[in-house]
């Protein structure tokens, strides 16, 4: 396999956001009564917005079929609620729940309580150099994820066929 010189640059920013992956994954996340693929899908719908089944589908890489038994499910346990496309009756809008907002809030509480208690394993000096490196590359993480949203954005409302995917992407109106 040969790997493109540019990877060097790209190298040590993408160790970062992998091993931070890892730490979230592994020792971070809350795995009970809620799949990584669903708190996922809920996490989209926070930033993404009510947005159709269809599209959620292509853009978490999964079936129709098997979107909407996800959202099926989500759907019983309260934390999304389905309604219909004001543009297109036949098409299905999902929008987050209050109690899926608060799910995410309560994953979120017991990530940070995991965290403490891993940060007290590190020197006061590491702990001190990971806050600032913290407060240097979140800015500019959430400037990434921005950039990434807009172009994913740019390419559904261009209603390009993806033959890996099987489908086109369907604009919705409104959608951030």
């Amino acid at each position: 396999m040969v790997v493109s010189p540019e990877f060097g640059r790209v190298d040590p920013i993408g160790d970062v956001i992998d091993e931070a992956m890892d730490l979230t994954v592994r020792h971070l996340a809350d795995r009970t009564g809620l799949s990584g693929s669903a708190a996922m899908l809920l996490n989209r719908l926070v930033h993404e917005g009510p947005t159709r089944l269809t599209t959620l589908a292509c853009l978490e890489g999964i079936s129709q079929p098997a979107m909407t038994q996800m959202i099926q499910r989500l759907e019983r346990q309260g934390l999304v609620e389905r309604g219909s496309d004001p543009d297109d009756g036949r098409a299905a809008v999902v929008a987050l729940a209050a109690d899926g907002r608060l799910k995410l809030g309560e994953r979120k509480v017991i990530r940070r309580s995991r965290l403490a208690e891993l940060l007290d394993t590190l020197s006061s000096e590491d702990e001190f150099s990971l806050s600032l490196a913290a407060q240097v590359a979140l800015p500019i993480l959430r400037r990434l994820n921005e950039n990434a949203t807009s172009a994913a954005s740019q390419a559904d409302s261009s209603d390009t066929y993806h033959p890996d995917q099987g489908s086109t992407f369907e604009h919705v109106p409104g959608r951030n």
